[in-house]
């Protein structure tokens, strides 16, 4: 090596050493910069050259300046991040559900409906008095609307779920087409080596932007040998080299009907999530909101049923003028299970009594209906035939399609009673409650307005109480429908079942929190600057400066000496 070589050499060292110490002071001086990635002076050895039977060595080169960053832990951060936002979600609704329930105190449902029974048990107790059939009903209307008020709040959850995924698609094509000119940006610098990362700080915020679109949704970042990032998200790409497609809110159709959700725009593909955000709304919306409200609706249908199937076959203080059904009746010739939207009945039979004031006679008739699935079964015209063959009555189909009886003169009344068939709660004739949800619940306007038409009895109009005995034990007696359970049973089995998805939630957050704090201490501990360390790296840096230096000097006061001698 000639004396020349060795101030090339040294010279090319100054220059590395001197980078080191650029890439020290960047890392020091972003030690608290948040998302800042630590880096790190990569160097080789320069190819020798052979100079007689010897390899003589060209000094060191700077290859370029990497990230010191482990790209399946930043894989694994971002997975575990989109599984927490999606859990944050769920759990910010189940607190508002729990709020929910909670608000109403005392006047919870379970409440409501004691406090029913308890009025039921009065009346079965006074039942001459109109005060306590009056207040029987307000209890009644007290427990209806209860379970209207739950319903609405759980419905506003999922509407407001619903509105915030309308609203998301702005910040997915935000960052994705950032991410996009991130790429394009970085390739044009790199020139698309592989083994350098020169464009660090864009790299920084491509990482940040990748970050921040993991809490949004689910994402796998691969990056390619050119240095772009290809974001894949269920099997569909949204972002390819300087390419980014958009995402788009549209209502859904099938199991997502009248729902938000969130399309691939070029494909019209939905956007297949298991995490982030967006997961989370409609975790909330269908799981958390969505799924209470189908038990609410189930738990109130069933109570719908249970006491309008009693009531139905009892009777109020006197005779009925008139009644009519609350089921919608479609076409009056087919069967009547076919004929309306909700109708449950089986083989059996219903009387009607009927008491002429004007005569003083009594007279019961039986109405009987067919149900099993032949073409001879019972029509909802055969069944206006057998109570228009009864002398005094006139029943029809209103022109909203309702099953209606009437009496022919004032002086005549009617009641109902010993319904094996189901048919009278079915239609809707002589009920308590209308309405076929939570949502919809209510107590019939008749009753509310004359709550003499309370049924009461059972052994004819004003005589006895024991319709209202059975009513009181409505709430409590155990129902084959309901698995064994009676309807206070299974509310209890519907708040504890709420209860213990709540809590399961929290510990599979509280589970994956954990479990990101190690992953993200690995992180910081990779890619987060030491102090002690670059100033550990400074010293090496400056000592082989110094050296480097030394080695000049030297070789320049041996160059003089050779000078001079010449």
């Amino acid at each position: 090596m000639s004396l020349f070589s060795a101030l090339q050499v040294s010279s090319n060292a100054l220059r590395v050493n001197q980078l080191g110490l650029q890439v020290v002071s960047n890392n020091i001086a972003n030690a608290n910069t948040p998302g800042y990635i630590r880096q790190e002076l990569i160097q080789s050895a320069s190819v020798g050259y052979r100079l007689g039977s010897s390899i003589v060595g060209q000094g060191v080169q700077a290859v370029g300046v990497q990230q010191r960053v482990d790209d399946y832990l930043l894989q694994s951060l971002r997975d575990v991040q989109s599984q927490i936002t999606a859990g944050d979600g769920v759990e910010e609704a189940n607190s508002r559900l729990e709020s929910a329930l909670s608000e109403l105190g005392d006047n919870d449902i379970s409440s409501r409906m004691s406090r029913f029974s308890n009025a039921l048990q009065d009346v079965a107790n006074q039942p001459g008095s109109a005060a306590i059939r009056s207040l029987a009903v307000q209890r009644g209307q007290e427990l209806a609307e209860s379970l209207r008020s739950l319903s609405n709040a759980t419905r506003t959850l999922a509407g407001n779920a619903n509105g915030e995924v309308g609203g998301i698609t702005e910040q997915i094509n935000n960052l994705t087409s950032h991410i996009a000119n991130l790429n394009k940006r970085i390739v044009e610098i790199e020139g698309g080596s592989v083994s350098t990362s020169d464009a660090v700080g864009l790299r920084d915020d491509r990482i940040k932007a990748l970050d921040e679109l993991s809490t949004l949704i689910n994402i796998t970042a691969i990056e390619q040998e050119s240095g772009a990032v290809t974001v894949i998200v269920g099997g569909d790409y949204l972002v390819a080299d300087g390419l980014s497609r958009e995402v788009k809110t549209v209502i859904g159709s099938g199991v997502d009907d009248g729902n938000f959700i969130v399309q691939i725009a070029d494909t019209e593909a939905k956007l297949e999530v298991t995490g982030g955000k967006l997961k989370g709304l409609y975790n909330a919306r269908d799981g958390v909101s969505g799924a209470f409200t189908s038990r609410l609706d189930a738990f109130a249908t069933s109570v719908i049923k249970h006491v309008n199937r009693i009531h139905s076959q009892g009777q109020g203080t006197k005779g009925l003028l008139d009644a009519t059904g609350e089921a919608v009746i479609g076409n009056p010739l087919l069967a009547i299970e076919q004929a309306g939207g909700e109708i449950d009945i089986s083989n059996g039979s219903f009387v009607i009594q009927l008491d002429d004031a004007s005569t003083g006679q009594k007279k019961t008739f039986d109405i009987f209906v067919k149900q099993q699935g032949q073409p001879d079964d019972t029509t909802v015209n055969d069944l206006l035939q057998q109570v228009n063959a009864i002398s005094g009555l006139q029943a029809s189909i209103s022109a909203d399609g309702r099953f209606q009886i009437r009496t022919a003169s004032p002086a005549i009344r009617f009641s109902f009673s010993n319904d094996t068939s189901g048919v009278l709660s079915s239609l809707g004739l002589n009920t308590f409650f209308t309405g076929n949800s939570a949502e919809t619940i209510a107590v019939r306007s008749d009753i509310v307005a004359d709550p003499n038409r309370l049924a009461i009895s059972l052994d004819g109009p004003g005589n006895g109480n024991r319709n209202a005995v059975a009513l009181a034990e409505a709430f409590d007696k155990a129902e084959d429908s309901l698995g064994g359970q009676s309807l206070s049973e299974s509310y209890e089995s519907m708040i504890a079942r709420t209860s213990q998805e709540i809590n399961s939630q929290k510990g599979i957050n509280d589970g994956l929190r954990n479990y990101y704090q190690t992953l993200e201490a690995k992180h910081l501990g990779l890619t987060g600057v030491s102090l002690d360390e670059e100033g550990i790296r400074m010293l090496a840096y400056q000592r082989a400066f110094q050296a480097s230096s030394r080695v000049i000097a030297t070789t320049n006061e041996l160059l003089e000496t050779l000078v001079n001698l010449v």
